[in-house]
């Protein structure tokens, strides 16, 4: 009867560690200041005569900048 508290504890401190992790995940998934979200990559235009912003590669298929993981 005394693991009964123990086992309850250990479910509890799972769930926590579930919770922290979606959330993390959730705010993981933020584009850089500059970046919008497009068919699940972080975008921004690409200027006329000029490169595409640090830590992001043109990509000529979109005419876009995406940004790096």
């Amino acid at each position: 009867m005394e693991q009964l508290p123990e086992l309850i504890t250990m479910k509890l401190v799972w769930f926590v560690v579930f919770l922290v992790a979606l959330v993390c995940g959730a705010f993981g998934q933020e584009c850089p200041q500059g970046f919008q979200q497009k068919d699940g990559q972080c975008v921004t235009s690409r200027p006329v005569h000029g490169q595409c912003p640090p830590s992001s590669n043109y990509n000529i298929n979109t005419n876009l900048c995406v940004a790096s993981s």
